[in-house]
């Protein structure tokens, strides 16, 4: 099970109160979002602030500073990913998702400090084929996860191309042919997301590695 943005059911998504609940509930991993401040990579998903904090209009208007004094809700701060990576550090694995140019390259000059141990629990996910070549020609040993929305198909060869480790699925559109089809190319495939009972159930029976989900609680 993959907490989404943490367990954002639960608590502010992508903050690390959602991050140490969705630890909480059992989550195997936790997936997040980032993007690019001044230098520093934050764990926002969207590119304006008005949904998830206290803050008006877009991201690109603020300064690293400005965005660290806003409310993310519950009294947390939108955090960065180095915070992020010392919670999850040998507790669970941690799927970045990266939202804006220039993500790539300041994320592996972040994780050329992270112990190797810590950086095989980690999978670099992106819908942006740019910032994931780029981080398949920096360091090839990072684990890459490739987005796909309606076109599977340009996803998987995009996989092929990155030599991604998994390719992730929306809900909607997944089906046992695709599923089958990514695994007869080595394919790990993560479903986005699930959190009605059925649909767990269901992607069981297609044979999917795991899934995202805003209640990452354990199903027996």
């Amino acid at each position: 099970m993959i907490g989404h943005r943490g367990a954002m059911a639960c608590a502010p998504e992508n903050t690390l109160l959602s991050i140490h609940k969705a630890i909480e509930l059992g989550a195997d991993w936790v997936e997040i979002d980032v993007y690019l401040v001044d230098e520093h990579l934050i764990v926002i998903h969207d590119e304006t602030l008005d949904r998830t904090t206290n803050g008006r209009g877009q991201l690109a208007n603020y300064t690293f500073k400005e965005i660290r004094t806003l409310d993310a809700g519950l009294g947390q701060k939108i955090p960065t990913l180095q915070e992020v990576l010392e919670v999850t550090a040998g507790v669970v694995g941690l799927n970045i998702e990266l939202k804006g140019n220039g993500t790539a390259k300041a994320l592996i000059s972040l994780l050329e400090k992270v112990p190797e141990i810590q950086k095989q629990n980690i999978i670099v996910s992106s819908f942006l084929m740019a910032e994931l070549t780029e981080v398949f020609s920096l360091d090839r040993r990072v684990k890459i996860g490739v987005l796909a929305a309606e076109n599977i198909q340009d996803a998987i060869a995009w996989a092929g191309k990155l030599k991604a480790f998994s390719i992730h699925l929306r809900l909607q559109n997944v089906t046992l042919e695709w599923v089958e089809r990514a695994h007869d190319l080595g394919l790990k495939v993560y479903v986005y997301t699930v959190n009605n009972l059925a649909d767990i159930r269901r992607m069981e029976q297609l044979g999917v590695d795991g899934i995202f989900s805003d209640n990452p609680v354990p199903i027996g």
